[in-house]
């Protein structure tokens, strides 16, 4: 089973929209912080805070994020403030360069919201390994009027020791879209721009025409390794929306995730015949 549209950074929507929107008319629960941190080996760390918002009919118009707070990540026994993002409201950034997300070290997160201490923690997982992709190149027939037909796939694979959760993000990056279904309604074109697999504990992805290119051109397709916070959110989350109101998280005091993600890169190109 695919998930349109939930992808790796994508699921910070998916959260937002689980964490910050309670099924309950609790004023109280805008007292509850939700923190969404993906830590990847490579790029500055970063974390986004936002309030949950009490599930109410008419449309919420107070302030969502939180710009006040004194944001901690402690590595390596060493305590490193973070700074609020002047461009970004909710988002704080590490302004010490010696602060970075590396493969096999954990990080723990910490700052004080409502009187509560919010805490969580976690580690850096390694690339996935040996990631490789079985066809770089797939020809495919003009005008297909169906969903497409799975034969038309490729498949990427890695190994995995240690039985670890992958996913794989498959994203159309041409900037003009060229369907492969002539019935796909323009209007739609941009829902189908990425998508993902699930998180599962494999070794192997096919990629294919019915429920994931749906265009010709060019393709980045990147698997990553995550850890087990990041998948207990994302199948209590997608189970149902009853989950919603008490969604399982890594946050002590507080809702969302705080996790560390790796990730490798290839490239398929999907060809008109």
């Amino acid at each position: 089973m695919t998930k349109k549209g939930i992808y790796i950074i994508a699921l910070s929507t998916l959260i937002l929209n689980a964490c910050t929107k309670a099924l309950t008319t609790n004023q109280a629960d805008s007292d509850i912080v939700v923190v969404e941190s993906f830590l990847r080996p490579g790029e500055p760390i970063s974390v986004n805070l936002s309030k949950m918002i009490p599930f109410i009919e008419e449309e919420y118009t107070g302030d969502k994020t939180v710009d006040t707070a004194n944001v901690y990540i402690n590595h390596k026994g060493k305590n490193y403030l973070l700074v609020s993002d002047p461009n970004t409201p909710g988002k704080y950034l590490s302004a010490d360069s010696n602060l970075k997300a590396i493969i096999g070290d954990s990080y723990s997160l910490s700052f004080i919201y409502k009187g509560a201490e919010v805490t969580a923690s976690t580690s850096i997982p390694s690339k996935p390994s040996n990631a490789v992709i079985s066809s770089k190149t797939l020809y495919i027939e003009t005008a297909i009027a169906g969903p497409g037909s799975a034969g038309n796939q490729t498949t990427v694979s890695c190994d995995n020791p240690d039985n670890a959760y992958h996913l794989v993000v498959i994203e159309y990056v041409e900037p003009v879209f060229a369907p492969i279904n002539e019935n796909l309604l323009e209007e739609n074109f941009e829902n189908f721009r990425k998508v993902s697999t699930e998180p599962v504990q494999s070794t192997s992805f096919d990629i294919n025409t019915r429920q994931h290119l749906f265009f010709f051109g060019t393709y980045r397709i990147v698997i990553y390794k995550v850890n087990t916070e990041y998948v207990n959110l994302y199948e209590n989350i997608s189970q149902s929306t009853l989950s919603l109101s008490n969604p399982l998280t890594n946050i002590k005091n507080g809702q969302g995730i705080f996790t560390g993600i790796s990730s490798d890169t290839l490239w398929l190109e999907v060809i008109k015949l």
